[in-house]
Protein backbone atom coordinates (compact mmCIF):
# COMPACT_ATOMS: atom_id res chain seq x y z
CA UNK A 1 0.00 0.00 0.00
CA UNK A 2 1.24 3.46 -0.93
CA UNK A 3 0.32 6.70 0.84
CA UNK A 4 0.20 9.76 -1.37
CA UNK A 5 0.44 13.12 0.40
CA UNK A 6 -0.74 15.95 -1.83
CA UNK A 7 1.13 19.11 -0.90
CA UNK A 8 0.39 20.89 -4.17
CA UNK A 9 -3.36 21.52 -4.46
CA UNK A 10 -2.88 22.36 -8.14
CA UNK A 11 -1.62 18.84 -8.91
CA UNK A 12 -4.73 17.70 -10.77
CA UNK A 13 -3.46 14.17 -11.46
CA UNK A 14 -2.96 13.57 -7.74
CA UNK A 15 -6.31 15.16 -6.88
CA UNK A 16 -8.03 12.92 -9.42
CA UNK A 17 -6.82 9.92 -7.40
CA UNK A 18 -8.15 11.55 -4.25
CA UNK A 19 -11.59 12.08 -5.79
CA UNK A 20 -11.76 8.57 -7.30
CA UNK A 21 -12.14 6.93 -3.87
CA UNK A 22 -15.86 7.78 -3.85
CA UNK A 23 -16.44 5.87 -7.09
CA UNK A 24 -15.94 2.60 -5.24
CA UNK A 25 -17.52 3.62 -1.95
CA UNK A 26 -20.83 4.78 -3.43
CA UNK A 27 -21.07 2.71 -6.63
CA UNK A 28 -24.23 0.97 -5.39
CA UNK A 29 -25.62 3.70 -3.13
CA UNK A 30 -28.79 5.24 -4.63
CA UNK A 31 -28.90 8.06 -2.06
CA UNK A 32 -25.40 9.51 -2.42
CA UNK A 33 -25.36 12.63 -4.61
CA UNK A 34 -22.38 12.55 -7.02
CA UNK A 35 -22.66 16.34 -7.28
CA UNK A 36 -21.37 16.55 -3.71
CA UNK A 37 -17.92 15.63 -5.01
CA UNK A 38 -18.00 18.76 -7.15
CA UNK A 39 -18.43 20.72 -3.93
CA UNK A 40 -15.45 18.87 -2.46
CA UNK A 41 -13.34 19.84 -5.47
CA UNK A 42 -14.47 23.46 -5.13
CA UNK A 43 -13.58 23.53 -1.42
CA UNK A 44 -10.09 22.28 -2.26
CA UNK A 45 -9.74 24.93 -4.96
CA UNK A 46 -10.88 27.66 -2.56
CA UNK A 47 -8.44 26.54 0.10
CA UNK A 48 -5.51 26.67 -2.32
CA UNK A 49 -6.22 30.39 -2.79
CA UNK A 50 -6.56 31.12 0.93
CA UNK A 51 -3.82 32.64 3.05
CA UNK A 52 -3.12 31.05 6.41
CA UNK A 53 -3.69 27.53 7.60
CA UNK A 54 -3.10 24.45 5.51
CA UNK A 55 -4.98 21.55 3.95
CA UNK A 56 -3.13 18.36 3.01
CA UNK A 57 -5.08 15.61 1.21
CA UNK A 58 -3.86 12.06 1.75
CA UNK A 59 -4.90 9.04 -0.32
CA UNK A 60 -4.03 5.33 0.11
CA UNK A 61 -3.34 3.42 -3.11
CA UNK A 62 -2.92 -0.27 -3.89
CA UNK A 63 -1.43 -0.69 -7.38
CA UNK A 64 -2.99 2.65 -8.29
CA UNK A 65 -6.42 1.66 -6.92
CA UNK A 66 -7.56 4.40 -4.49
CA UNK A 67 -8.65 2.74 -1.22
CA UNK A 68 -9.12 5.53 1.31
CA UNK A 69 -8.66 9.25 1.65
CA UNK A 70 -8.83 12.15 4.09
CA UNK A 71 -7.49 15.69 4.36
CA UNK A 72 -5.64 17.13 7.34
CA UNK A 73 -6.84 20.70 7.91
CA UNK A 74 -5.25 23.36 10.08
CA UNK A 75 -7.56 26.36 10.49
CA UNK A 76 -5.94 29.30 12.33
CA UNK A 77 -7.72 29.97 15.59
CA UNK A 78 -9.43 26.58 15.90
CA UNK A 79 -9.27 25.37 19.51
CA UNK A 80 -10.91 22.60 21.50
CA UNK A 81 -12.85 22.84 24.78
CA UNK A 82 -9.59 23.02 26.73
CA UNK A 83 -8.39 25.95 24.64
CA UNK A 84 -5.75 23.80 22.94
CA UNK A 85 -5.11 23.95 19.16
CA UNK A 86 -7.56 21.71 17.29
CA UNK A 87 -7.04 20.15 13.88
CA UNK A 88 -9.76 18.92 11.53
CA UNK A 89 -9.90 15.90 9.24
CA UNK A 90 -12.30 16.18 6.32
CA UNK A 91 -13.32 14.40 3.11
CA UNK A 92 -12.90 11.07 4.90
CA UNK A 93 -13.81 8.04 2.74
CA UNK A 94 -12.82 4.37 2.65
CA UNK A 95 -13.79 1.35 0.53
CA UNK A 96 -15.58 -1.29 2.66
CA UNK A 97 -13.05 -4.10 2.17
CA UNK A 98 -9.97 -2.14 3.28
CA UNK A 99 -10.44 -0.60 6.73
CA UNK A 100 -6.67 -0.89 7.18
CA UNK A 101 -6.27 1.77 4.50
CA UNK A 102 -8.46 4.16 6.49
CA UNK A 103 -6.28 3.55 9.53
CA UNK A 104 -3.13 4.39 7.59
CA UNK A 105 -4.62 7.54 6.08
CA UNK A 106 -5.90 8.82 9.42
CA UNK A 107 -2.57 8.11 11.10
CA UNK A 108 -0.87 10.22 8.44
CA UNK A 109 -3.39 13.05 8.84
CA UNK A 110 -2.92 12.95 12.62
CA UNK A 111 0.87 13.17 12.16
CA UNK A 112 0.42 16.22 9.93
CA UNK A 113 -1.82 17.87 12.51
CA UNK A 114 0.58 17.10 15.38
CA UNK A 115 3.45 18.60 13.41
CA UNK A 116 1.36 21.75 13.00
CA UNK A 117 0.82 21.95 16.78
CA UNK A 118 -2.68 20.46 17.08
CA UNK A 119 -3.46 18.66 20.33
CA UNK A 120 -6.73 17.11 19.19
CA UNK A 121 -8.38 16.07 15.94
CA UNK A 122 -12.04 16.32 14.96
CA UNK A 123 -13.62 14.47 12.04
CA UNK A 124 -15.24 14.82 9.64
CA UNK A 125 -14.97 18.59 9.36
CA UNK A 126 -13.96 20.80 6.46
CA UNK A 127 -15.34 24.09 7.78
CA UNK A 128 -18.24 25.40 9.89
CA UNK A 129 -20.63 24.47 7.10
CA UNK A 130 -19.51 21.09 5.75
CA UNK A 131 -19.17 18.73 8.68
CA UNK A 132 -20.59 15.68 10.44
CA UNK A 133 -20.65 11.90 10.03
CA UNK A 134 -24.01 10.46 9.06
CA UNK A 135 -25.04 7.89 11.71
CA UNK A 136 -28.83 7.61 11.23
CA UNK A 137 -31.20 8.20 8.32
CA UNK A 138 -29.11 6.61 5.57
CA UNK A 139 -32.17 6.31 3.30
CA UNK A 140 -33.10 10.01 3.50
CA UNK A 141 -32.06 12.47 0.76
CA UNK A 142 -28.47 13.64 0.53
CA UNK A 143 -29.03 17.40 0.39
CA UNK A 144 -26.86 20.32 -0.60
CA UNK A 145 -23.82 21.04 1.60
CA UNK A 146 -24.32 17.97 3.77
CA UNK A 147 -22.47 14.67 3.99
CA UNK A 148 -23.66 11.16 3.24
CA UNK A 149 -21.76 8.08 4.42
CA UNK A 150 -22.11 4.29 4.52
CA UNK A 151 -23.22 2.84 7.88
CA UNK A 152 -19.91 1.09 8.64
CA UNK A 153 -17.94 4.32 9.05
CA UNK A 154 -18.98 4.94 12.66
CA UNK A 155 -17.67 1.62 13.99
CA UNK A 156 -14.54 2.01 11.88
CA UNK A 157 -13.67 5.41 13.36
CA UNK A 158 -14.53 4.29 16.89
CA UNK A 159 -12.14 1.36 16.44
CA UNK A 160 -9.41 3.83 15.48
CA UNK A 161 -9.67 5.69 18.79
CA UNK A 162 -12.20 8.39 17.95
CA UNK A 163 -15.15 9.13 20.22
CA UNK A 164 -18.40 10.95 19.56
CA UNK A 165 -17.99 14.57 20.63
CA UNK A 166 -21.21 16.16 19.37
CA UNK A 167 -24.48 14.85 17.95
CA UNK A 168 -26.76 16.94 15.78
CA UNK A 169 -29.62 16.24 13.47
CA UNK A 170 -31.94 17.52 10.78
CA UNK A 171 -35.70 18.04 10.66
CA UNK A 172 -37.87 17.35 7.63
CA UNK A 173 -40.86 19.25 6.32
CA UNK A 174 -43.12 18.02 3.52
CA UNK A 175 -45.80 19.79 1.52
CA UNK A 176 -48.20 17.03 2.57
CA UNK A 177 -48.00 18.09 6.23
CA UNK A 178 -47.21 21.79 5.83
CA UNK A 179 -49.65 24.60 6.41
CA UNK A 180 -49.27 28.39 6.66
CA UNK A 181 -48.51 29.62 10.17
CA UNK A 182 -49.39 33.15 11.19
CA UNK A 183 -46.89 34.79 13.54
CA UNK A 184 -46.86 38.40 14.70
CA UNK A 185 -44.13 39.77 16.94
CA UNK A 186 -44.46 43.36 18.18
CA UNK A 187 -41.33 45.36 17.49
CA UNK A 188 -40.03 43.05 14.77
CA UNK A 189 -40.62 42.62 11.05
CA UNK A 190 -39.17 40.42 8.32
CA UNK A 191 -38.10 41.11 4.76
CA UNK A 192 -36.51 39.18 1.91
CA UNK A 193 -33.01 39.25 0.44
CA UNK A 194 -32.53 41.83 -2.33
CA UNK A 195 -29.84 40.97 -4.87
CA UNK A 196 -30.23 44.42 -6.43
CA UNK A 197 -28.40 45.67 -3.31
CA UNK A 198 -25.81 42.90 -3.33
CA UNK A 199 -22.93 44.74 -1.66
CA UNK A 200 -25.11 45.92 1.22
CA UNK A 201 -26.80 42.54 1.62
CA UNK A 202 -23.42 40.76 1.63
CA UNK A 203 -22.12 43.03 4.39
CA UNK A 204 -25.34 42.45 6.34
CA UNK A 205 -25.04 38.67 5.93
CA UNK A 206 -21.45 38.78 7.11
CA UNK A 207 -22.16 40.80 10.24
CA UNK A 208 -25.37 39.01 11.25
CA UNK A 209 -23.85 35.56 10.77
CA UNK A 210 -20.93 36.50 12.99
CA UNK A 211 -23.28 37.86 15.65
CA UNK A 212 -25.50 34.79 15.61
CA UNK A 213 -22.83 32.10 15.74
CA UNK A 214 -19.84 33.76 17.41
CA UNK A 215 -20.54 32.03 20.72
CA UNK A 216 -21.15 28.62 19.14
CA UNK A 217 -18.71 25.80 19.94
CA UNK A 218 -16.02 25.41 17.31
CA UNK A 219 -17.26 28.30 15.19
CA UNK A 220 -14.67 30.15 13.12
CA UNK A 221 -15.97 33.24 11.32
CA UNK A 222 -15.43 33.67 7.60
CA UNK A 223 -13.87 36.85 6.25
CA UNK A 224 -16.04 39.32 4.36
CA UNK A 225 -14.34 38.22 1.13
CA UNK A 226 -15.12 34.57 1.87
CA UNK A 227 -18.76 35.42 2.53
CA UNK A 228 -18.88 37.44 -0.69
CA UNK A 229 -17.56 34.45 -2.66
CA UNK A 230 -20.03 32.14 -0.90
CA UNK A 231 -23.04 34.33 -1.70
CA UNK A 232 -21.97 34.84 -5.31
CA UNK A 233 -21.71 31.06 -5.73
CA UNK A 234 -25.32 30.72 -4.51
CA UNK A 235 -26.78 33.49 -6.69
CA UNK A 236 -27.42 31.44 -9.88
CA UNK A 237 -29.90 29.17 -8.10
CA UNK A 238 -30.92 31.27 -5.09
CA UNK A 239 -34.51 32.48 -4.71
CA UNK A 240 -34.39 35.86 -2.99
CA UNK A 241 -37.68 35.14 -1.21
CA UNK A 242 -36.16 32.08 0.51
CA UNK A 243 -33.65 34.22 2.43
CA UNK A 244 -35.44 35.98 5.28
CA UNK A 245 -34.01 38.84 7.35
CA UNK A 246 -35.55 39.85 10.69
CA UNK A 247 -35.38 43.50 11.72
CA UNK A 248 -36.13 45.41 14.89
CA UNK A 249 -38.28 48.54 15.09
CA UNK A 250 -35.36 50.66 13.86
CA UNK A 251 -34.92 48.39 10.80
CA UNK A 252 -31.65 46.98 12.20
CA UNK A 253 -31.02 43.34 11.17
CA UNK A 254 -31.28 40.99 14.15
CA UNK A 255 -31.94 37.59 12.60
CA UNK A 256 -31.28 35.61 9.44
CA UNK A 257 -32.72 32.52 7.75
CA UNK A 258 -31.09 31.08 4.63
CA UNK A 259 -32.87 28.40 2.60
CA UNK A 260 -31.30 27.01 -0.59
CA UNK A 261 -32.76 24.93 -3.41
CA UNK A 262 -30.99 21.56 -3.55
CA UNK A 263 -28.65 22.22 -6.44
CA UNK A 264 -27.28 18.67 -6.11
CA UNK A 265 -30.43 17.58 -7.95
CA UNK A 266 -29.89 20.05 -10.78
CA UNK A 267 -26.24 19.05 -11.19
CA UNK A 268 -27.43 15.47 -11.65
CA UNK A 269 -29.94 16.45 -14.32
CA UNK A 270 -32.96 16.16 -12.04
CA UNK A 271 -35.68 18.74 -11.43
CA UNK A 272 -35.20 20.47 -8.07
CA UNK A 273 -38.08 19.58 -5.75
CA UNK A 274 -36.43 20.03 -2.35
CA UNK A 275 -34.70 22.76 -0.36
CA UNK A 276 -32.47 22.92 2.69
CA UNK A 277 -32.54 25.50 5.47
CA UNK A 278 -28.81 25.93 5.93
CA UNK A 279 -28.87 28.62 8.61
CA UNK A 280 -31.33 30.21 11.03
CA UNK A 281 -30.71 32.27 14.12
CA UNK A 282 -31.01 35.55 15.97
CA UNK A 283 -28.40 37.86 17.47
CA UNK A 284 -27.74 37.07 21.16
CA UNK A 285 -29.67 40.05 22.56
CA UNK A 286 -32.75 39.07 20.54
CA UNK A 287 -32.88 35.34 21.24
CA UNK A 288 -35.84 33.56 22.83
CA UNK A 289 -38.23 36.25 21.64
CA UNK A 290 -39.86 34.34 18.79
CA UNK A 291 -37.73 35.67 15.93
CA UNK A 292 -37.12 32.15 14.62
CA UNK A 293 -40.87 31.54 14.41
CA UNK A 294 -41.37 34.90 12.72
CA UNK A 295 -38.80 34.14 10.03
CA UNK A 296 -40.01 30.55 9.72
CA UNK A 297 -43.59 31.65 9.10
CA UNK A 298 -42.43 34.04 6.37
CA UNK A 299 -40.38 31.27 4.75
CA UNK A 300 -43.25 28.76 4.98
CA UNK A 301 -45.59 31.11 3.13
CA UNK A 302 -43.03 31.60 0.38
CA UNK A 303 -42.20 27.90 0.08
CA UNK A 304 -45.85 27.00 -0.29
CA UNK A 305 -45.98 29.48 -3.15
CA UNK A 306 -43.17 27.58 -4.92
CA UNK A 307 -45.23 24.59 -5.98
CA UNK A 308 -42.17 22.78 -7.35
CA UNK A 309 -40.84 22.17 -3.84
CA UNK A 310 -42.26 19.23 -1.89
CA UNK A 311 -39.54 18.56 0.70
CA UNK A 312 -37.47 20.77 2.99
CA UNK A 313 -34.67 19.80 5.35
CA UNK A 314 -33.78 21.99 8.30
CA UNK A 315 -30.31 21.69 9.80
CA UNK A 316 -28.32 21.73 12.05
CA UNK A 317 -29.92 21.13 15.45
CA UNK A 318 -27.54 20.17 18.23
CA UNK A 319 -28.65 17.43 20.59
CA UNK A 320 -30.10 19.00 23.73
CA UNK A 321 -31.05 22.25 22.01
CA UNK A 322 -34.75 22.42 22.88
CA UNK A 323 -35.74 25.69 21.18
CA UNK A 324 -35.38 24.51 17.56
CA UNK A 325 -37.35 21.36 18.34
CA UNK A 326 -40.18 23.37 19.83
CA UNK A 327 -40.13 25.65 16.80
CA UNK A 328 -40.11 22.66 14.45
CA UNK A 329 -43.22 21.18 16.07
CA UNK A 330 -45.04 24.39 15.28
CA UNK A 331 -44.30 23.77 11.61
CA UNK A 332 -45.14 20.03 11.69
CA UNK A 333 -41.55 18.86 11.24
CA UNK A 334 -40.50 15.24 11.47
CA UNK A 335 -37.17 13.76 12.63
CA UNK A 336 -34.57 13.53 9.89
CA UNK A 337 -30.95 12.45 9.66
CA UNK A 338 -28.55 12.29 12.60
CA UNK A 339 -24.89 13.24 12.42
CA UNK A 340 -21.92 13.18 14.76
CA UNK A 341 -18.56 14.88 15.13
CA UNK A 342 -15.88 12.56 16.48
CA UNK A 343 -12.75 13.62 18.32
CA UNK A 344 -9.42 12.15 19.43
CA UNK A 345 -6.60 13.46 21.58
CA UNK A 346 -3.24 13.63 19.80
CA UNK A 347 -0.11 12.68 21.72
CA UNK A 348 2.44 15.46 21.95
Amino acid sequence: MELLEIRNLRDQAALDRFHRVVDSVYADDPVWAPASELIAAERLRQFSARHGGCLVPVVALDQDRPLARAAAIVAPGAVDEAGQPEGWIGFVECVPDRPDAAGRVLEQCEAILRAAGARSAVLPKVDSQLLGLLIEGFDLPHTILTNHHPPFYLELFLSLGYQIKTRFYTLNFTREHAAPVQVALPGYTTREFDRARLAEETALFHEVQRAIFADGPGYLPRTLEEDRALIESFLPFLHDDLVIIAQDAAARPVGLLVCLPDVYQALQGQPIDRVRIVSIGAAPSHRNKGIGALMGAHLMRNLLGHTEYVYAEGSWVRAGNVSPRNLARRFHARPGREFALLAKRLAG
